[in-house]
């Protein structure tokens, strides 16, 4: 039987959680640059700000700055900080960019329905969502243990019913997603795109909060309750921004759809869908998509 809190073994813990941390750093700092022309589109002026844009480039941003503080805390280099404060804030970001990754597929499916009553449903699930994302911050606490600043006290049953409510709303979302791209009297190459990166962002989202779930209902010691916290909200906020991107590149029967899209009178460059949504503008949002990327990429 393993003794979880053997102090021997959670020193191997804690020397494995800062490897997977400098693992995570390098992954999402390769994935920032790698996509970040459309942050470079948007200071040059190439692309119009629209507020769907807004929750995209905060989710990117946050996890990079609690990522980079992170790294710095934990880093071999004596360091003096306020532990708890920077905990706090490490915490935080990581959470507003699992918040605004979510926000993301929210903000498809408030524009795929114009029913009031299942807009104002979406809204209430959000708040509840960014409640429960800013309280499990303020139950957090962290103190210097052997010289490195970590975690000391997470809540398992707080922690479990975050996760859980998380992994509900992102079931409900996809669910609401697929329901109303039904509702179209024919299926276009953007909703079976819509429909791909709902299934795959579900998929990705629900195993890493499973994960987590796992750990903080087995509740082993305190660095396995968090060891795969930085893992989840890098998955979560590439995910997310993989699915905003992807209506940047244009389909791949786009050839063969060139005929009925050039019928369609350009909406606007911005890459983001506009609403409303409906089946008479289907064809128009694949348009949208493949003028944005030009908006992008040409010089």
């Amino acid at each position: 039987m393993v003794d979880w809190n053997d102090p021997d073994l959670e020193a191997k813990l804690g020397v494995l959680s800062v490897q997977l941390l400098y693992a995570i750093f390098g992954l999402y700092s390769w994935e920032y640059i790698r996509s970040s022309h459309v942050e470079i589109a948007l200071l040059r002026r190439q692309l119009p700000f629209r507020w769907p844009l807004l929750s995209y480039i905060t989710a990117r941003f946050s996890f990079l700055i609690a990522i980079i503080l992170h790294v710095t805390v934990s880093s071999p280099f004596y360091i003096v900080v306020d532990c708890q404060s920077i905990n706090f804030v490490i915490i935080f970001s990581t959470n507003v960019a699992i918040g605004c990754s979510t926000t993301n597929l929210m903000i498809r499916t408030w524009l795929i329905w114009k029913t009031s009553l299942l807009r104002l449903l979406l809204i209430l699930l959000s708040l509840g969502h960014w409640t429960l994302l800013t309280l499990f911050v303020a139950t957090i606490r962290a103190s210097t243990i052997n010289g490195v600043c970590m975690i000391d006290f997470v809540n398992p049953a707080y922690a479990s019913a975050v996760l859980i409510y998380v992994m509900l709303y992102d079931l409900a979302l996809l669910v609401f997603t697929v329901i109303g791209l039904l509702r179209m009297p024919s299926p276009s190459t953007l909703w079976k795109t819509l429909v791909k990166q709902g299934v795959v962002y579900f998929i990705c989202s629900f195993l890493a909060n499973l994960i987590l779930l796992a750990l903080a209902r087995l509740n082993l010691n305190m660095i396995m309750n968090v060891i795969f916290g930085a893992p989840v909200g890098c998955i979560c906020t590439i995910a997310s921004s993989k699915v905003v991107l992807s209506l940047l590149r244009p389909p791949s029967n786009y050839e063969s759809d060139s005929t009925s899209l050039a019928k369609v009178h350009p909406l606007t460059t911005n890459f983001t869908v506009t609403a409303p949504w409906s089946p008479s503008v289907s064809e128009a949002q694949e348009t949208i998509c493949i003028e944005s990327r030009q908006v992008l990429h040409d010089p």
